[in-house]
């Protein structure tokens, strides 16, 4: 199982906003993508045990999916559209959920928006 997070953005997620949160979520960790996948991945810096892995930004094209699927209500700050970029940290460890909430605070933070987390 994996601890869940999703951020629905106002604003698109750029590279700069995303570079931003992921170095909120733990500028010591380390960095790879999965580009075939449209992954960013963290891994801790001392045993390398991966602890996010953050989709690519997704632009939700049907109005109401967001609300349907996550059954939060989106106000009409966001104008007809949101930004959708989900994140999966291991269930089991207290860390990378720690990793998984900073990061989509802080895109939040910068972009605008509302978070949705599995628990």
């Amino acid at each position: 199982m994996t601890f869940d997070t999703v951020a629905l953005c106002r604003a698109e997620p750029d590279p700069a906003a995303m570079l931003g949160a992921l170095l909120a979520a733990g500028s010591e960790l380390k960095m790879d993508t999965v580009e075939a996948a449209g992954l960013v991945r963290l891994f801790d810096p001392g045993d390398g045990r991966l602890l996010l892995s953050v989709e690519t930004a997704r632009l939700v094209q049907v109005p109401g999916e967001a609300e349907r699927l996550l059954g939060l209500p989106l106000d009409d700050s966001f104008g007809g559209r949101v930004w959708w970029v989900e994140s999966r940290a291991p269930a089991a460890d207290p860390q990378a959920a720690d990793v998984a909430r900073r990061f989509t605070a802080a895109l939040v933070q910068i972009t605008g928006g509302l978070t949705w987390m599995s628990r």
